[in-house]
Parts: C-alpha cells; structure tokens; sequence
C-alpha cells in the first residue's frame, strides 16, 4: 500500500442538462488526470447533468441522456489507470436518487447515494441495495467504500451537505458539492473541512461545482480543495478552469475530538454585511464585484443577449450595476459599447446625478444614450386624468414605470436584457415600484445591502485611482456622497428634498435588522435589544419606530419579492422566493407586531 496518493479534483464547465456534451469534457479530464498519474479524478455533484435542473430531473429524456453518458464515461476511461467519482441522478424504480459513481477499469463499483431527502431526490436507507444500469446489478446507498486497486487507499463518499461519515478502515473522504459562491463561504468551507479532516484524522477533498451551472440565484465558482489534518493541502481560485492535483498522505491519523456544531458567535455586529479589517473588506468587494459580473456574463450568454442596457440614475444602486456589466463584457470579451447606459432625466432629476450617470458611463466605455421622460409622462398622466400637479404615488410610480418601458424596448431592439439596479435592503422594504424599478430581466444587485454596496463602490474608486482613472474614481466618490433618493419629486430651486432615509429610516440600521431576523429568526424584542447596543447614536425611540418601519414593510411587500428576477446571491442572505427566502404574500404580522408594541424603551 502506498502513503501517497495522487488525486485530481476537476469542475469543467459544463452545460447544464446536456449529458452528451458534459460527458466528453469530463472523459477529457480524466484523460488529462491520468496522463499526469493521478490515482483517483473527482468531478463535482451530479457533473453529468449539472446540479441545478430543478423539475427538469423529472424528465425521463433527462435521465436517460445521463444513464447514457455514464455507459460512455465508463466505456471510454476503461483503457485509463485512474478510479473516477462522477455523479448524475439515478433512476431505481419510482424512485429518484443524487448518486455518485465509482468507476474503475470499465466498470462500475458501487454509487453512493445521498441520504438528504429533496424536492427531487429520494434519500437512499443507510443499508441501500441494488440497481440495475446497463444490465447490471449494482450495489447502492450511503455508507459503501471503495478501494483504489494500485494505492489500495479506502474511500468514503459524502454528497454535498448530507450529514454521512464513515471513519472505519476509510483514509480518504470525497465531497463533491454544488453551492453557489457568496461573501464568507471560502473561509467557512475552509474552516469545514480543516475541522472534518483533523477530528477523523483523514484528508477530505471538495470538489465545488463551477460556472456551467445555472445563474438563476448564484453564480458556481468552481471551488475546491484538499485538506489533511489542520492544514489545506491546496486550494483552487474560483473560476479556474484547471484540474487541482494533490499529492497526500493516507496513512491514518489518531482522530482528535468528535466534530461537533460550532457554538454561535453571539457577538453584535454593527454591521454584519461589512468585514471589519481592511484587507478582508477589499477581498470581499473584489469578490462581490466578480460574483455579480460573472453571474451577469453567463447569464448573457446563455440568453443569447447582445448586449445589457441598464437605466443609469447617477445613484449608487445603477453605478454598481453599470460597473458589473462592463466587467462581464470583459469576462466574454466583448467591448464595453454592448452596454447600453440610458439616463432618463425627468421632474426630480439633478443636474449633479445626471452628470455622474453620463460620466461614469463614459468612463467605463459604454454606449450612452439620454432620454427625456417629462412629455411621455405628462402624457400618460393625461390619459388617466391624473392632475399633473398632484404629487401623490401615481406622480412617482408613472415615472418609474416609464422608465421601466424605455428599457425593456431598447433591450428588445438592441437584442439585450435589462439589468436591474434595485438592492437587497430595497427588497426587504419592498421600496421599489411594482413593475417599475422593481422589474428587470436580472438583477445583479439583489442580494447585496446597502452598507455593502457602498463599500464595493468605495473599492471600486480605490482601483480605478491606483489604475490611473482618476476621472472615473471622483465620480465613484462623488455618487457614494450623494443621498440615496428615487428623485421623483420635483426640485425645490434645483436641489432634491427627497432623500429615502428621510422616508424609510436609516439603511444601517435596516440591513442589521435584516440579517439578524432573517439570518438567526430572532425576535423583534431581541432584534432591539441588540440594536441599542450596536448603534449608541440611536437612542431606543427611534430604533423602536425604525424596527416598525421594517416589520411593517417586510411582511406586507412580500407580494414584491415573489416575482422578483433572477439575481445572483453575493452575500449569505438572499431573499429568493425560488429556495432562499419562502414565505407567502398573505402571512399575518400580528405576533411580530404585538412583541414590538410591547417592547419598553
């Protein structure tokens, strides 16, 4: 028996649900793998099919197309050295399993079937049994191992978050996953697999799922990783398209203590989106900024979509988003001109946000182009009767809805999509306008709060001032300085009055209350409690009447956030109404509420 045993870890870009594409690429790989001697190539959950086909693992020409694939993988690597881990959906009956195959000299040894029950999969019993693929009856279920002929290393097999460990007689555990990228997850994923490794005294290898997947709700990255003990062994970058390759030591450790959950850090965080030191901030802006226009790409392609138009404003929601498109046109290589940038002054228009929109548009290389709403608006406001000195609701949202229009029409005629701008605490406040801003073909800011977005921007001026670009990095600072306002109301002697938080409360305080209801579940009275210690600024009165503010707005504007568009998720909150954030339109808030009227200040 060997020490040493060479491993190959691989996420190929796949296309998602087309086997017959999918299995080439990973034939290619393992090819590569074992013209490099690796002993043993790990593909990511369900490579053959992609992990993210939703209904569509129902479909029998989906099961079939990935039954196929496997008999060519397994046919076309029986000449190679190497022992493969690759998965796709395993039909056994009526029943439906997220299975791994370990394959080696032209057959198939045993699939590893997760035990976590889905919309999709059934869960295999710990004791498992037999399928039939190919003519042959294969053995099935959670607990199997497999040994690696020339290296007679004993592997076990963990899908994705499935809670299955085996320690007897294994040295080598495998984790292929598929979870979209988010602000946190390498470091968590880091910590998860260091602390796995050195509490059973075996290495564990994770092998992420990469870009091919879908970009509904996040972008895959591809991660993995390989760690022994305490240590990571090797890491890849995200995005990298390159097989990992890892020389590790099999031999069995002493396992150290049981792994258990890791206590809840209880400290208060001020502002929890935000990293505290410098250099993490800057890798997370970096890294929110990738997310995005990466998700933005794929999205692109996949849509066969020319080119992004985008309503810029001059404010900081629209910057982020127009910073994003320019970087996916870079991802596809593309010129920036396929960003279409359209500023659509109208009655609360400054002629400070107005220029920061041409001009940070300019800067960046994309097509410009200004609209004038005002007599289209004033028109409509004809057409419903609707007294065009009544500054009410209908004066505001006719004007973003109009917007809205121009928008889609330019991207129907341009052979584009529009990007939204709208962010993650205007989702939570439901501070959009229905089929207005509220509406977009994918928004690449919705899941990213204020109090971030203002540091992603922040860094974003930062580079572009170490680059030289200092035309563009002023105009990044000046639209940080701005107010946040929709700008619908006109101007009192050229200046905008209507500033958001003047409307709604503070965005800092709204992005703590978000995170800890919808990250933790906690209460309004402990929500408060930890607010008047987080921010002393604020004495209780006025976090009470802002946590008010929030209840109200959250529950009642959920109607908002069940048809909002795809979006990456950027950080560890989303508000997805496709699996992140369920909850129905029509929920009561009466016990959150009476808990908050009768919180004593």
């Amino acid at each position: 028996m060997k020490n040493k045993v060479k491993i190959a870890v691989a996420a190929p870009k796949i296309r998602l649900c087309d086997p017959s594409y999918n299995v080439k690429i990973c034939i290619e790989a393992a090819r590569e793998a074992d013209s490099e001697g690796a002993d043993i190539i790990l593909f990511p959950e369900l490579a053959l099919t992609g992990a993210t086909a939703g209904d569509l693992y129902f479909q029998e020409a989906l099961i079939s197309a990935a039954e196929a694939s496997l008999n060519e993988y397994v046919n076309e690597t029986a000449c190679l050295g190497i022992m493969s881990f690759i998965g796709l959906p395993i039909s056994s009956g009526s029943a439906l399993y997220n299975g791994v195959c370990a394959v080696s000299e032209g057959k198939i040894l045993g699939i590893t079937a997760s035990g976590a029950h889905s919309r999709w999969f059934d869960s295999v019993s710990d004791t498992g049994g037999k399928v039939i693929i190919n003519g042959r009856k294969i053995p099935i279920g959670r607990d199997l191992i497999y040994t690696d002929g020339p290296t007679r290393a004993n592997i076990f097999v963990k899908i994705g978050d499935d809670n299955a460990f085996s320690c007897d007689g294994v040295n080598l555990i495998l984790n292929p996953s598929a979870m979209a990228e988010h602000i946190g997850l390498a470091e968590a994923r880091r910590d998860y697999a260091k602390d796995v490794s050195s509490a059973l005294g075996i290495p564990f290898v994770i092998a992420g799922a990469g870009e091919g997947e879908s970009g509904t709700d996040g972008i895959f990255a591809g991660a993995r990783l390989v760690c022994a003990c305490d240590e990571v062994v090797v890491e890849s970058a995200l995005f990298d398209p390159n097989i990992l390759y890892a020389d590790i030591d099999i031999a069995k450790r002493k396992p150290q203590d049981r792994i258990t959950q890791t206590a809840q850090n209880e400290a208060v965080l001020k502002h929890p989106f935000v990293p505290n030191s410098a250099h993490e901030l800057a890798d997370a802006c970096e890294l929110a900024l990738t997310l995005q226009s990466r998700a933005l790409a794929l999205r692109l392609e996949r849509s066969c979509s020319k080119t992004a138009v985008i309503g810029v404003s001059g404010g900081l929601d629209s910057t982020l988003a127009v910073l994003a498109a320019a970087r996916a046109m870079d991802v596809l290589g593309r010129d920036r001109k396929n960003v279409i940038a359209i500023t659509m002054p109208c009655f609360g228009t400054t002629e400070r946000t107005k220029s920061n929109a041409l001009a940070l548009a300019e800067e960046l290389g994309c097509s410009v182009r200004t609209i004038d709403i005002k007599a289209s608006v004033n028109q409509h406001f004809k057409d419903i009767s609707h007294n065009e000195g009544r500054f009410d609701v209908v004066y505001e949202n006719a004007q973003a809805r109009e917007r809205t229009q121009i928008l889609m029409d330019v991207a129907n005629a341009e052979g584009g999509l529009v990007v939204g701008t709208g962010d993650l605490s205007e989702l939570a406040l439901g501070f959009a306008t229905y089929n207005g801003d509220h509406m977009s073909m994918y928004s690449v800011n919705a899941s990213i709060p204020k109090t971030l977005m203002r540091k992603v921007v922040a860094n974003a001026a930062d580079v572009a001032f170490a680059a030289g670009q200092e035309k563009l990095s002023s105009v990044l600072r000046d639209v940080i300085d701005t107010p946040v306002s929709p700008e619908l109301l006109p101007l009192a002697d050229g200046e905008n009055l209507q500033h958001t938080e003047s409307i709604v409360g503070p965005y800092e305080l709204h992005d703590f209350f978000l995170y800890y209801t919808v990250k933790y579940g906690y209460s309004p009275k402990r929500v408060f409690e930890m607010a008047k210690e987080a921010f002393p600024e604020y004495d209780g009165e006025k976090i009470k009447k802002y946590l008010e503010v929030f209840v109200c707005r959250f529950f009642t504007q959920q109607f908002k956030r069940s048809c909002m568009p795809d979006g990456p998720r950027v950080t560890e909150i989303s508000l997805s109404p496709r699996g992140a954030w369920q909850m129905p339109s029509d929920v009561s808030a009466n016990i959150w509420r009476d808990e908050l009227n009768n919180i004593e200040l």
